[in-house]
This record gives C-alpha cells, structure tokens and sequence, in this order.
C-alpha cells in the first residue's frame, strides 16, 4: 500500500529535508507541498492525501494557522492523517496541537529520521510523538506542578500570546483568527493577568522563555 502524503511549511529547507527523507523508504509518495496556511488549504481541497505533514506556523492571508489550522482542517477533511512539525516546544501548546487532532507531533530540532514512523503511525490512526517531544509532555504531565504557566493559559490564550508576541497587533490577531478585537484583546489581558504580567515586554519574554516563539 502507498501512503499518500501533502507536505506544508514556509521554510523550503524543511520541504527539501521532508522530500529527502520519504524519498529514502518504500511506501510514500508526495502528492503535493504549501508553503503557507492559504495555499494548503487550497491543495486540500483539490488533491487527495492520507497524512498532512505540516508546520504550525505558516504566513496566510485568508486562513488562521497554528490551532485554528488544524482544527479546520479536521472539520473539513476529517479523513485526513496531520502530522506537524514545528520549532515550538511549548509542553501546554504541544498537547493543545494534539487536542485540536494532530496525530503525530515532531520538533524540527529533532531527528527527521523520525517522520516516516510518524507518518505510517498516523496512518493507522495512533498517535506518535518525536523524542524531544515526548520529553516535554513527560515534563507537563510528571515534573511540573499544576499551578505552572504553561498549564494555566487556555489553549485560546496560548494561541494570542504566540502570535502577539510575534509581532502580530491585537487587531491583526483579531483579523487572523477571526475573532473580534475585543475577544482577543479579554484573552490577552486574561493571560497576562494568569500569568502576573503587566508589560508587552515581559509578555515577550515569556513566550521567548516558554518556547511560545
């Protein structure tokens, strides 16, 4: 059996990375790569795959990306494997991309020799979770106390801050995710009143330090 996979990420190095990998095993073919939230959703909508190999974060202009990505993309294509890759090692982040229906989750900072198990896992309908990312969530779930920031934030919360701290303005943000201004100005005061931050700079640093960027 061959497993059909799409490929999406902004960063060509990773789709070369990607390619490479599957192009080494038996069982895959690649029946399309995105380089943005926009064009993977339209790719969905024409091509027929199993597994979704996909970064969280990717520029769009009609599409939100990271948890409203996916979850779009199962309400749309419920059929559809998503594996992601991503740079963000965020514990309470990682599980929300699980929560939101990703399968399998990878760090790019880890082995890519890793992906095609991810891919066949997900395939079949089990979870898998990347080395580095199985760590993490070992720390969310053992090491970390329940009063911990990471915890605290809601996954809405979670999803403002890193695209807030990226640069993004709230009504930017507002646009993005297509929420009101408001919404999205009460989840920033929310979680910089969670997390006893009163500054744009500190929220900054704690999602440098947080693995939120």
């Amino acid at each position: 059996m061959i497993i059909r996979v799409m490929l999406a990420d902004d960063h060509p190095l990773i789709l070369v990375g990607a390619r490479h990998v599957l192009s080494t095993e038996l069982g895959f073919t690649i029946v399309g790569e995105a380089q943005s939230a926009d064009s993977l959703m339209d790719m969905l909508e024409t091509t027929s795959c199993d597994v979704l190999v996909t970064d969280f974060s990717m520029p769009s202009e009609r599409n939100a990306d990271g948890l409203a990505m996916l979850g779009a993309i199962r309400r749309r294509f419920s059929q559809v494997r998503i594996v992601v890759l991503t740079m963000l090692d965020n514990a309470a982040l990682l599980q929300s991309m699980r929560d939101a229906g990703a399968l399998g989750v990878l760090n790019k900072r880890g082995d890519m020799a890793e992906l095609p198990s991810a891919i066949v896992t997900a395939f079949q309908g089990r979870p898998f979770l990347g080395k580095s990312v199985q760590r993490e969530m070992e720390a969310l779930g053992i090491n970390r106390p329940a009063t911990t920031p990471a915890q605290v934030l809601s996954p809405r919360e979670i999803e403002v801050v890193r695209l807030y701290a990226g640069g993004m303005s709230v009504s930017a943000v507002a646009q993005h995710l297509h929420r009101s201004i408001k919404t999205i100005s009460t989840h920033k005061h929310s979680a910089m009143e969670k997390l006893g931050i009163r500054s744009d700079a500190e929220l900054y640093q704690y999602a440098v330090q947080n693995g939120l960027m």
